[in-house]
């Protein structure tokens, strides 16, 4: 699909393992009745927070790095 060789799956991976993660979130907070399911809908939720300040860390770091 791109220059690279990559192809749509190699690139929209991750995004659609954070939606997966994130509807089963919103499901287990909705649905799930107290005790393991709300434990289960905060992590998957905070998962695409963790991935996106993963990120930008990584990102500075790098940025940093290259300055030095």
């Amino acid at each position: 699909m791109n220059r690279r060789g990559g192809s749509a799956s190699r690139v929209w991976r991750w995004p659609m393992v954070l939606a997966v993660l994130t509807v089963f979130g919103l499901l287990s907070a909705l649905l799930g009745q107290g005790g393991i399911w709300w434990a289960l809908s905060w992590a998957a939720l905070a998962s695409p927070l963790v991935v996106i300040l993963a990120c930008v860390w990584m990102r500075r770091r790098a940025v940093v790095v290259a300055d030095e």
